[in-house]
């Protein structure tokens, strides 16, 4: 039996004028992504919330193990990581245990990354939004992740003035019960904008009110990466 791909949700607090050198060195990382066995997606951008020095980034991977044993292994990472420990990168705690790596773990529930009607579909500027939600009791998360999936299913075609998202992926928390993010990209900040003051999506957020505890919703520009270059299992 095939299991989901793996993907991580990663926030790196950088230290003030941080961003350039975390651009230097992800044009390495990104590189060495691409050719290891099980990467599948590695895309990064700069946070658009207050914290110009702060990066986000989705890494995907056809198994686990590509995360956890494949790509922390490779040279490339390891010369990398030196770097941002030389540069002292981060803002609170330099080393790979630093709580400025703040990462989430999910498994694949649904959803697209790319599109194959779009032309911009491997675009390394788009405009991502992270939105967390957090279920009221863990019981609930099943039926989250249908009316996300319902939601994810009527962006993939134009509707009204708001125009298709370049990615919709649904990930599922492996440690958090109660946890499912809803990644977006679109072409766009006005795009993205556009969507959350849309009926489809105040629809969305009346019908999951009830069962819903928290909501987040963090933006970033990307500005270099890679999404879902490996087939689905």
């Amino acid at each position: 039996m095939s299991c989901p791909k793996f993907f991580v949700v990663a926030r790196v607090v950088g230290r003030d004028g941080a961003l350039p050198l975390w651009k230097d060195r992800l044009v390495a990382l990104c590189g060495v992504s691409a050719t290891e066995p099980l990467g599948d997606s590695y895309y990064w951008g700069q946070d658009l919330d207050g914290e110009p020095d702060t990066l986000w980034g989705l890494e995907g991977y056809t198994h686990p193990v590509g995360f956890f044993l494949g790509h922390v292994s490779t040279d490339t990472f390891k010369e990398e990581m030196a770097k941002v420990d030389a540069d002292e990168l981060l803002r609170h705690q330099q080393g790979l245990a630093s709580p400025d790596y703040d990462l989430h773990h999910y498994d694949w529930a649904g959803g697209w990354l790319k599109r194959d009607d779009d032309p911009d579909r491997d675009s390394t500027t788009s405009h991502v939004a992270v939105c967390h939600f957090w279920v009221k009791d863990s019981s609930q998360r099943e039926q989250l992740l249908q009316e996300l999936t319902k939601f994810a299913a009527d962006q993939k075609v134009p509707n009204g003035r708001v125009r298709p998202l370049q990615s919709c992926g649904l990930l599922k928390e492996c440690r958090d019960a109660k946890m499912l993010t809803m990644w977006l990209r679109s072409r766009t900040v006005r795009e993205f904008e556009d969507l959350r003051s849309s009926d489809s999506f105040e629809s969305l957020l009346a019908t999951i009110g009830s069962i819903v505890a928290k909501v987040e919703v963090h933006k970033s520009l990307s500005f270099n990466g890679h999404l879902d270059i490996k087939p689905n299992p």
